[in-house]
């Protein structure tokens, strides 16, 4: 086997150690913000000095501002919604228009929203989106409107089915996620709830039976 051209091992190093530092970046961002992680803390998670860390990124700004952009990626959606039927392949409860239905595509919503790293993320989001507008919009735009999306297509498939010609699926959308988020999102994130599954399953159904009343009112 031919050796390793220089060039090449040189640059298999780099992006290794780019990848170590993104990661302990992320991390140490996630659990204390921009002003709460050092580059000292992040250097040795990387197992890196912090000069090499200023080798890959200019400052601290531009560390935080790449690490935290990108973990605002919903890599179920990526940068549009996919169709019907690729959700339909997706998730075995957007086909069903029914109250069980709802009621599932409640629990996947609250899953994604109420996981830990989400949870953090929309901390970090929340303390740091001023000093890093970007940080905001891409939240909103990759995150928040996405999972919103998903509920908006749900509904819309639900109204074709049942043929509810005056059903308005991104209002109907607002109103359900409404109905999900309350009394438990704000909860969660300031440590009053522990959320598990049987906590997830109880909301998700009441919200979904409130929410099916009144589709069918």
């Amino acid at each position: 086997m031919p050796p390793v051209p220089r060039h090449t091992f040189k640059a298999a190093m780099i992006a290794e150690k780019d990848r170590a530092i993104v990661l302990a970046a992320r991390e140490h961002f996630l659990q204390g913000g921009f002003a709460g992680a050092s580059m000292d803390g992040i250097a040795k998670s990387a197992g890196v000095s912090v000069k090499t860390i200023y080798s890959h990124f200019a400052d601290k700004e531009e560390l935080f501002s790449k690490v935290m952009i990108a973990a605002c990626t919903d890599h179920l959606l990526s940068q549009e919604l996919p169709s019907d039927e690729v959700f339909a392949q997706r998730f075995a409860w957007f086909r069903e228009a029914s109250q069980r239905g709802l009621a599932e595509a409640g629990r996947e919503y609250l899953r994604h929203l109420l996981s830990e790293e989400q949870l953090a993320l929309y901390r970090v989001v929340t303390q740091d989106a001023s000093r890093f507008p970007e940080l905001g919009r891409q939240y909103q735009k990759n995150v928040a409107r996405g999972r919103t999306g998903i509920l908006a297509a749900y509904l819309g498939n639900v109204a074709r089915k049942k043929s509810w010609a005056n059903r308005h699926p991104a209002q109907d959308a607002a109103i359900y996620e409404a109905l999900l988020r309350a009394g438990i999102c704000e909860e969660a994130l300031h440590g009053l709830l522990t959320i598990t599954s049987d906590v997830i399953n109880k909301h998700a159904r009441s919200s979904a039976k409130t929410m099916w009343n009144l589709l069918t009112a």
